[in-house]
């Protein structure tokens, strides 16, 4: 004896999708669900961070030319001239400090390179603090261009 198998139809599971409440699957409409989760926090945003505080210590600006290379004319920026006042270039940044102060901003015109380029370059930024030995060198370059100057025009 043969057992009789059944076959459900879709006419049978389209009738058996309202009782049961079993959806239809068809190849169109499988779209996976969202899940059931809480939504995403927005990313949380740290302050800066404050800045350090000034030191009250200042450091001296080392960086200049050495002798054979420290150029013959040395001008005030602002002005394009040798300074007026040579005594008033470097000023005491403390009253019992080592350290100076530049008070204007000191370029050299210089002539650079095998074929002589003119170039002007900054020797000392305006507010710079310098060391003794370093005003003294400018200072002595200065006065040394002022006599050039004062002997030419005779």
């Amino acid at each position: 004896m043969a057992a009789a198998r059944t076959r459900k139809t879709t006419a049978t599971k389209a009738e058996d999708t309202p009782e049961t409440g079993a959806v239809p699957s068809t190849g169109a409409d499988e779209t996976p669900a969202a899940p059931d989760v809480a939504p995403l926090e927005p990313p949380r945003v740290d302050e800066a961070p404050e800045p350090p505080a000034p030191t009250p210590y200042v450091t001296p600006t080392e960086v200049i030319p050495d002798a054979e290379n420290l150029s013959d004319v040395i001008l005030d920026d602002a002005t394009g001239q040798p300074p007026a006042d040579l005594d008033a270039v470097f000023v005491p940044r403390t009253p019992y400090g080592s350290t100076l102060q530049c008070t204007v901003r000191l370029v050299e015109r210089t002539f650079l390179g095998p074929h002589g380029t003119p170039v002007v370059r900054l020797l000392q930024p305006k507010g710079a603090s310098v060391s003794e030995r370093i005003a003294a060198r400018i200072t002595e370059q200065l006065v040394a261009q002022a006599a050039r100057t004062a002997d030419s025009g005779k």
